[in-house]
């Protein structure tokens, strides 16, 4: 069973250390981020 994974925060920095760190991980699903908390929601 894989962990899905969506982030939320305001830096993109941030979003993309996250993901680059996470990437490789074969547990791990990533699902996209968003910036705001509406972006968030809507997705």
């Amino acid at each position: 069973m894989k962990i899905k994974l969506f982030i939320v925060d305001d830096h993109y920095m941030v979003i993309e250390g996250i993901r680059s760190l996470l990437q490789q991980e074969p547990t791990i699903e990533w699902l996209g981020h968003a910036t705001n908390a509406a972006s968030c929601i809507s997705f």
